[in-house]
């Protein structure tokens, strides 16, 4: 019962350090948002891509 209760403790303590650290590394930047010309700009940027028919075993 006792390591039971101290794994608990334990993942407890974990979680709660790893949020806090989530938390406090997101404050200095800025949520950037996605945007559609950002994803066309993305998009244009890479190479075309062949089309490969998948084989239905025929």
């Amino acid at each position: 019962m006792d390591i039971i209760l101290a794994l608990t403790l334990v993942s407890l303590l974990v979680f709660a350090a790893a949020t806090t650290g989530h938390i406090l590394g997101n404050v200095d930047r800025p949520a950037t948002r996605l945007t559609v010309a950002d994803i066309q700009a993305r998009l244009a940027a890479e190479p075309p891509r062949t089309h490969v028919p998948i084989s239905r075993g025929r």
